[in-house]
């Protein structure tokens, strides 16, 4: 037997003992090759490089566990069918019902998602939608249906934690006001009342007055962007004329 294959040998019978291995440890078993060559050997193994620690454990596929979400993790260590992190969480986005807040993925991956999440909406990857203080990310291709999957799934959780419907007369109150509301101070107003229901307002607010839910989304969104420019409602010069006072003479 080559020296090689001898280390090969050594290196899969302590992943099946181990079933996770650090790469020093590997570089040990394979009597430390250079780097290069270290990969290369790795590559021509089919391993798979954690998607935590920054790739440094290796595991093999057919020692992993993995779970209904291709994940498996084994002291500490974290690895994905997928293999990196980006590749996990897109797949993990695609395949969702309703998108994936950041906390939520956060729990799931457990590790820091942040900077990966930034590069992934930058890059056109995924997109994103603002749900109060959080980002919603969605697929690129469905993301249309996943909204709309998660805005149900929080008006059935806000119903049963609050059964109570909106009265009669608050839902007449709010459609008078809208009725002397110019449109965009509807769609501000609107958003408004979004924004202080929280997750699901969109639906809830277009529910109670009848408004279009994209309206409603879109003036929420200019409020929590600030897109807000101060614009004249009545035409300059409109309105009745102002009186004036007609100047008195003087005593002679």
């Amino acid at each position: 037997m080559r020296p090689t294959e001898y280390g090969t040998s050594k290196l899969m019978e302590l992943l099946e003992r181990e079933r996770t291995l650090s790469l020093d440890r590997i570089a040990l078993a394979l009597d430390k090759p250079s780097r290069s060559t270290l990969f290369r050997k790795l590559a021509g193994l089919g391993l798979r490089a954690s998607y935590s620690h920054r790739g440094r454990y290796q595991t093999l596929d057919r020692i992993a566990e993995y779970d209904e979400h291709g994940l498996w993790s084994y002291r500490g260590v974290h690895f994905s069918r997928q293999g990196t992190l980006l590749e996990t969480i897109v797949s993990l986005v695609e395949h969702s019902r309703q998108g994936y807040f950041a906390s939520e993925l956060h729990a799931l991956l457990r590790v820091r998602i942040h900077n990966a999440l930034a590069h992934l909406y930058a890059v056109h990857r995924l997109r994103r939608e603002q749900y109060a203080h959080e980002y919603l990310y969605l697929s690129t291709t469905r993301g249309a249906d996943q909204m709309g999957q998660r805005d149900e799934a929080i008006e059935q959780a806000q119903r049963k934690a609050a059964p109570e419907v909106e009265p009669d007369a608050l839902r007449g109150n709010m459609r008078l006001l809208l009725s002397v509301l110019n449109e965009k101070q509807r769609r501000l107003y609107l958003g408004l009342e979004s924004i202080r229901l929280g997750p699901g307002g969109d639906a809830k607010i277009s529910r109670i007055t009848g408004v279009n839910v994209k309206t409603i989304a879109r003036g929420r969104r200019q409020l929590q962007a600030g897109d807000i420019t101060s614009e004249r409602i009545r035409a300059i010069g409109g309105g009745r004329p102002s009186i004036k006072k007609k100047p008195t003479s003087s005593p002679s």
